[in-house]
């Protein structure tokens, strides 16, 4: 019994970390990748021992990279998330954090060409078919590490990363609001209605109250403990899935759509300590947030569905926009999360989303070879 061994590059992008593979010293045969992805991150199994994955939904991850023939495109980008308890390896949703890496590792592999003291570099994201361009801080022909950057959820700072997911409505069904409704009501199975906005935008996510949860909204890694609103979550999670065309069932979503849609849960601003211990205001923020991410509480909060918060609450019509504070028009929308405040910088034209902009940070781990057993 032999191992194989593939050239890798461990990455954290913004609150996440990912394994990123050249597409070229990947198979041809797109069909073993599965295969492979579960074996480099130790999957099945909630320990994830035998593996690069750590424990949670937003160290489970992969990325494959290769040069774009695309006109106006610089690099194709591909996602995949790796589940933990199962073995399953869905790629139907992008995640924003894992996309902010990509920018550096071309540079710094050399299939953006570095120009100082910024290099743009345009990233198609072939999970959702969508544009992500990316600003990087370069010096002596690398992407810069150090910097002055703070984002919550990562300690200390790092060099500055301006990213921009472009026309990002209707990434995975073709429309900003799939159901063709801003909001409305699930009867929810064993639980009763829930007002919920089901938007595409960077990726498909479900918006929930808080309160219709019966939680206040600032809960942090307890919540996960909460067996009944976790079901509660997921059952909406998955009749949001039923009604995006992923799944006909919304029980299937629990196996066959894990990753998407997301779920964002919102209530009014307030105050609240973050997952570091810091107190965090409500003056401080446009509205109170928290994601559930493959089962489980994010420990910060995913870009992708961050700009399509900011889009929501910009929005008149939806929940997100009837409990977020009246920020009068202003493009910056404040984000309360798990790890305290992140700003989504989203530009409208109407109720058409041109773009959603955040800042984040990433850098190089390792490379080398990850080994699998065959």
């Amino acid at each position: 019994m032999y191992m194989k061994k593939y050239p890798c590059v461990y990455m954290r992008g913004g609150t996440s970390k990912a394994v990123f593979f050249h597409e070229k010293d990947l198979p041809e045969d797109k069909s073993g990748w599965d295969e492979i992805f579960l074996k480099v991150m130790g999957t099945p199994d909630v320990k994830q021992i035998d593996g690069m994955g750590g424990t949670v939904s937003s160290t489970s991850k992969i990325a494959v990279i290769s040069p774009s023939d695309c006109q106006d495109v610089d690099v194709n980008y591909t996602f995949r998330q790796v589940d933990i308890v199962i073995p399953r390896v869905d790629g139907s949703a992008n995640c924003g954090n894992i996309s902010s890496a990509v920018g550096p590792f071309a540079i710094d592999e050399g299939l953006v060409p570095a120009v100082e003291p910024i290099t743009v570099v345009r990233i198609l994201n072939t999970n959702t078919n969508k544009i992500i361009e990316e600003h990087v801080r370069v010096e002596n022909g690398r992407a810069m590490v150090h910097g002055d950057e703070v984002i919550k959820g990562v300690p200390g700072t790092g060099s500055r990363i301006d990213m921009y997911f472009e026309d990002p409505a209707g990434s995975r069904t073709g429309k900003l609001f799939p159901t063709g409704q801003k909001k409305e009501i699930f009867d929810v199975p064993g639980y009763g209605p829930a007002e919920v906005t089901v938007l595409d935008c960077s990726n498909p996510m479900v918006f929930i109250k808080a309160s219709d949860l019966g939680i206040k909204g600032t809960e942090l890694v307890e919540l996960n403990q909460n067996k009944d609103v976790m079901e509660h979550i997921e059952r909406i999670r998955g009749m949001a899935a039923v009604k995006c065309g992923f799944v006909e069932n919304w029980e299937e979503a629990r196996t066959k759509s894990t990753s998407a849609p997301k779920v964002s849960i919102v209530s009014a601003p307030q105050d609240y300590v973050d997952m570091d211990g810091n107190q965090v205001k409500a003056e401080d923020m446009d509205i109170c947030v928290r994601a559930v991410s493959v089962g489980a509480l994010h420990k910060a909060y995913p870009m992708t569905v961050a700009v399509g918060t900011g889009s929501a609450a910009r929005i008149a019509g939806t929940i997100v926009s009837e409990i977020a504070v009246n920020n009068k028009g202003a493009d910056v929308v404040r984000l309360g999360h798990s790890s305290g405040i992140t700003d989504v910088d989203v530009k409208m034209d109407g109720e058409n989303v041109l773009k959603g902009g955040v800042t984040r940070t990433a850098r190089r781990i390792m490379d080398g070879y990850v080994y699998i057993r065959e």
